[in-house]
């Protein structure tokens, strides 16, 4: 836990059992949890509202070909043609 030994977290509990007594501990702790769980939910909410905003991406769909109308019957016919396919005029 953090590198520290249980010796070194004895030493660490005396201590703030001396500075701050016993009636207050207690209390100092509840106040710990209270912050670390707010740290918590908070983290677990940001965390949340990024992947909501990174979704992923919706592939792109697929052009559709360049047409023109046709000179002799008005019917849609690719750029490139030379002939109309339904009524064979030329382009």
């Amino acid at each position: 836990m953090f590198g520290l030994q249980p010796q070194d977290l004895m030493i660490i509990l005396v201590v703030a059992l001396l500075i701050f007594g016993p009636s207050r501990l207690p209390e100092m702790g509840k106040a710990f949890g209270q912050t670390l769980r707010e740290f918590q939910n908070s983290t677990k909410e940001i965390t949340r509202s990024i992947q909501q905003e990174v979704k992923p991406a919706e592939p792109a769909k697929p052009e559709e070909p360049a047409t023109m109308a046709c000179k002799n019957c008005a019917k849609q016919i690719p750029l490139e043609a030379k002939f109309c396919p339904e009524c064979g005029g030329a382009q």
